[in-house]
Protein backbone atom coordinates (compact mmCIF):
# COMPACT_ATOMS: atom_id res chain seq x y z
CA UNK A 1 0.00 0.00 0.00
CA UNK A 2 1.15 3.69 -0.38
CA UNK A 3 1.62 4.02 3.40
CA UNK A 4 3.77 0.91 3.55
CA UNK A 5 5.81 2.07 0.54
CA UNK A 6 6.57 5.42 2.29
CA UNK A 7 7.41 3.67 5.57
CA UNK A 8 9.85 1.26 3.95
CA UNK A 9 11.12 3.62 1.23
CA UNK A 10 14.67 3.54 2.60
CA UNK A 11 14.69 -0.24 3.06
CA UNK A 12 14.16 -1.89 -0.33
CA UNK A 13 14.44 -5.43 1.04
CA UNK A 14 11.72 -4.80 3.61
CA UNK A 15 9.57 -3.16 0.95
CA UNK A 16 9.94 -6.20 -1.31
CA UNK A 17 8.95 -8.51 1.55
CA UNK A 18 5.85 -6.43 2.28
CA UNK A 19 4.84 -6.39 -1.39
CA UNK A 20 5.44 -10.14 -1.64
CA UNK A 21 3.25 -10.70 1.42
CA UNK A 22 0.49 -8.51 -0.06
CA UNK A 23 0.70 -10.39 -3.35
CA UNK A 24 0.52 -13.74 -1.56
CA UNK A 25 -2.56 -12.63 0.41
CA UNK A 26 -4.33 -11.41 -2.73
CA UNK A 27 -3.47 -14.62 -4.57
CA UNK A 28 -4.72 -16.70 -1.63
CA UNK A 29 -8.04 -14.82 -1.49
CA UNK A 30 -8.59 -15.18 -5.23
CA UNK A 31 -7.71 -18.88 -5.05
CA UNK A 32 -10.16 -19.46 -2.19
CA UNK A 33 -12.95 -17.70 -4.07
CA UNK A 34 -12.22 -19.75 -7.18
CA UNK A 35 -12.19 -22.99 -5.17
CA UNK A 36 -15.53 -22.09 -3.58
CA UNK A 37 -17.03 -21.32 -6.99
CA UNK A 38 -15.79 -24.62 -8.44
CA UNK A 39 -17.10 -26.57 -5.43
CA UNK A 40 -20.53 -24.96 -5.84
CA UNK A 41 -20.59 -25.78 -9.56
CA UNK A 42 -19.55 -29.38 -8.83
CA UNK A 43 -22.31 -29.75 -6.23
CA UNK A 44 -24.87 -28.43 -8.71
CA UNK A 45 -23.66 -30.86 -11.38
CA UNK A 46 -23.84 -33.82 -8.98
CA UNK A 47 -27.36 -32.82 -7.92
CA UNK A 48 -28.47 -32.60 -11.55
CA UNK A 49 -26.80 -35.92 -12.36
CA UNK A 50 -28.46 -37.63 -9.41
CA UNK A 51 -31.88 -36.47 -10.58
CA UNK A 52 -31.27 -37.02 -14.30
CA UNK A 53 -33.28 -40.30 -14.62
CA UNK A 54 -36.31 -38.53 -13.16
CA UNK A 55 -35.94 -35.48 -15.40
CA UNK A 56 -35.38 -37.54 -18.54
CA UNK A 57 -38.44 -39.65 -17.78
CA UNK A 58 -40.71 -36.64 -17.31
CA UNK A 59 -39.32 -34.97 -20.42
CA UNK A 60 -39.48 -37.85 -22.92
CA UNK A 61 -41.77 -40.60 -21.58
CA UNK A 62 -44.44 -39.45 -19.10
CA UNK A 63 -46.56 -37.61 -21.65
CA UNK A 64 -47.19 -40.79 -23.67
CA UNK A 65 -48.43 -42.92 -20.74
CA UNK A 66 -52.17 -43.26 -20.02
CA UNK A 67 -53.22 -41.50 -16.79
CA UNK A 68 -54.37 -44.75 -15.17
CA UNK A 69 -50.91 -46.25 -15.48
CA UNK A 70 -49.02 -42.99 -14.95
CA UNK A 71 -50.02 -42.86 -11.28
CA UNK A 72 -48.23 -46.18 -10.77
CA UNK A 73 -45.02 -44.89 -12.31
CA UNK A 74 -42.36 -42.92 -10.50
CA UNK A 75 -38.90 -42.30 -11.98
CA UNK A 76 -36.13 -43.66 -9.73
CA UNK A 77 -33.86 -41.53 -7.62
CA UNK A 78 -30.18 -42.43 -7.40
CA UNK A 79 -30.55 -44.52 -4.23
CA UNK A 80 -33.39 -46.65 -5.64
CA UNK A 81 -31.60 -47.00 -8.98
CA UNK A 82 -28.44 -48.32 -7.34
CA UNK A 83 -30.29 -50.69 -5.00
CA UNK A 84 -32.49 -52.25 -7.70
CA UNK A 85 -29.65 -52.43 -10.23
CA UNK A 86 -27.24 -54.02 -7.78
CA UNK A 87 -29.73 -56.62 -6.55
CA UNK A 88 -31.15 -57.76 -9.89
CA UNK A 89 -27.80 -57.33 -11.64
CA UNK A 90 -26.23 -59.77 -9.18
CA UNK A 91 -28.94 -62.37 -9.84
CA UNK A 92 -28.53 -61.94 -13.61
CA UNK A 93 -24.74 -62.32 -13.41
CA UNK A 94 -24.92 -65.46 -11.28
CA UNK A 95 -27.63 -66.86 -13.55
CA UNK A 96 -25.36 -66.36 -16.57
CA UNK A 97 -22.52 -68.14 -14.78
CA UNK A 98 -24.73 -71.06 -13.71
CA UNK A 99 -27.35 -71.51 -16.50
CA UNK A 100 -28.68 -74.71 -14.94
CA UNK A 101 -29.90 -72.66 -11.96
CA UNK A 102 -31.40 -69.85 -14.06
CA UNK A 103 -34.96 -70.62 -12.99
CA UNK A 104 -34.03 -70.31 -9.31
CA UNK A 105 -32.42 -66.92 -9.85
CA UNK A 106 -35.41 -65.71 -11.86
CA UNK A 107 -37.57 -66.71 -8.89
CA UNK A 108 -35.30 -64.79 -6.52
CA UNK A 109 -35.37 -61.81 -8.87
CA UNK A 110 -39.16 -61.92 -9.09
CA UNK A 111 -39.49 -62.01 -5.29
CA UNK A 112 -37.02 -59.11 -4.94
CA UNK A 113 -38.83 -57.08 -7.58
CA UNK A 114 -42.12 -57.70 -5.81
CA UNK A 115 -40.65 -56.30 -2.62
CA UNK A 116 -39.11 -53.30 -4.39
CA UNK A 117 -42.38 -52.38 -6.09
CA UNK A 118 -44.61 -52.99 -3.05
CA UNK A 119 -42.39 -51.20 -0.51
CA UNK A 120 -41.44 -48.22 -2.65
CA UNK A 121 -42.58 -44.98 -1.03
CA UNK A 122 -44.27 -46.86 1.82
CA UNK A 123 -43.62 -45.30 5.27
CA UNK A 124 -41.90 -47.31 7.97
CA UNK A 125 -44.30 -48.86 10.54
CA UNK A 126 -44.64 -46.92 13.79
CA UNK A 127 -42.61 -48.52 16.59
CA UNK A 128 -42.61 -48.07 20.35
CA UNK A 129 -39.58 -47.22 22.50
CA UNK A 130 -38.63 -50.94 22.59
CA UNK A 131 -38.49 -51.13 18.82
CA UNK A 132 -41.65 -53.22 18.48
CA UNK A 133 -44.27 -52.43 15.87
CA UNK A 134 -47.01 -50.60 17.73
CA UNK A 135 -49.93 -51.39 15.46
CA UNK A 136 -50.38 -54.21 12.96
CA UNK A 137 -52.19 -52.86 9.94
CA UNK A 138 -54.23 -54.93 7.55
CA UNK A 139 -52.23 -55.45 4.34
CA UNK A 140 -53.75 -53.57 1.36
CA UNK A 141 -55.09 -56.41 -0.78
CA UNK A 142 -55.48 -54.32 -3.94
CA UNK A 143 -51.89 -53.09 -3.81
CA UNK A 144 -50.62 -56.61 -3.21
CA UNK A 145 -52.70 -57.91 -6.11
CA UNK A 146 -51.42 -55.22 -8.50
CA UNK A 147 -47.83 -55.96 -7.43
CA UNK A 148 -48.21 -59.69 -8.09
CA UNK A 149 -49.87 -59.00 -11.45
CA UNK A 150 -47.05 -56.63 -12.47
CA UNK A 151 -44.33 -59.14 -11.62
CA UNK A 152 -46.13 -62.05 -13.29
CA UNK A 153 -46.61 -59.90 -16.40
CA UNK A 154 -42.92 -59.05 -16.35
CA UNK A 155 -41.94 -62.71 -16.11
CA UNK A 156 -44.32 -63.54 -18.97
CA UNK A 157 -43.00 -60.76 -21.21
CA UNK A 158 -39.40 -61.72 -20.39
CA UNK A 159 -40.07 -65.40 -21.09
CA UNK A 160 -41.66 -64.66 -24.46
CA UNK A 161 -38.82 -62.29 -25.37
CA UNK A 162 -36.28 -64.96 -24.35
CA UNK A 163 -37.95 -67.50 -26.63
CA UNK A 164 -37.91 -65.08 -29.56
CA UNK A 165 -34.28 -64.17 -28.90
CA UNK A 166 -33.27 -67.82 -28.74
CA UNK A 167 -34.92 -68.43 -32.11
CA UNK A 168 -33.35 -65.34 -33.68
CA UNK A 169 -29.86 -66.04 -32.31
CA UNK A 170 -30.18 -69.82 -32.79
CA UNK A 171 -29.10 -70.47 -29.25
CA UNK A 172 -30.51 -72.29 -26.25
CA UNK A 173 -33.55 -70.81 -24.51
CA UNK A 174 -31.88 -71.22 -21.11
CA UNK A 175 -29.02 -68.94 -22.15
CA UNK A 176 -31.43 -66.05 -22.81
CA UNK A 177 -34.04 -66.78 -20.15
CA UNK A 178 -32.44 -65.48 -16.93
CA UNK A 179 -30.87 -62.20 -18.15
CA UNK A 180 -33.87 -61.25 -20.30
CA UNK A 181 -36.51 -61.86 -17.63
CA UNK A 182 -34.43 -60.08 -15.01
CA UNK A 183 -33.95 -57.14 -17.38
CA UNK A 184 -37.72 -56.75 -17.66
CA UNK A 185 -38.12 -57.10 -13.89
CA UNK A 186 -35.36 -54.51 -13.39
CA UNK A 187 -37.30 -51.97 -15.49
CA UNK A 188 -40.49 -52.70 -13.54
CA UNK A 189 -38.65 -52.38 -10.21
CA UNK A 190 -37.13 -49.06 -11.25
CA UNK A 191 -40.28 -47.31 -12.42
CA UNK A 192 -43.33 -48.88 -10.78
CA UNK A 193 -44.87 -48.40 -7.34
CA UNK A 194 -48.25 -49.31 -5.88
CA UNK A 195 -48.33 -47.40 -2.61
CA UNK A 196 -51.18 -44.92 -2.47
CA UNK A 197 -52.60 -45.56 -5.96
CA UNK A 198 -56.04 -46.45 -4.57
CA UNK A 199 -56.30 -43.64 -2.02
CA UNK A 200 -58.43 -41.46 -4.31
CA UNK A 201 -60.58 -44.35 -5.45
Amino acid sequence: SPGQRKKYAEDEAALERVEAANLWLMTKLISQREDARRAKQQANRLRELGDSPRRLFHKYVAGYIPPGIRQMIEPPNTKHFRWASGLLGAFALIGLCVPSQATNFVGLGAASSMGLVYQRGRPEPVKDEMGNVGRVQKPPIKEMGITIALILSGVGIGTLTSYLLALALKTEFQACFCPTVLLVLWVISLFFKVYGIFEDA
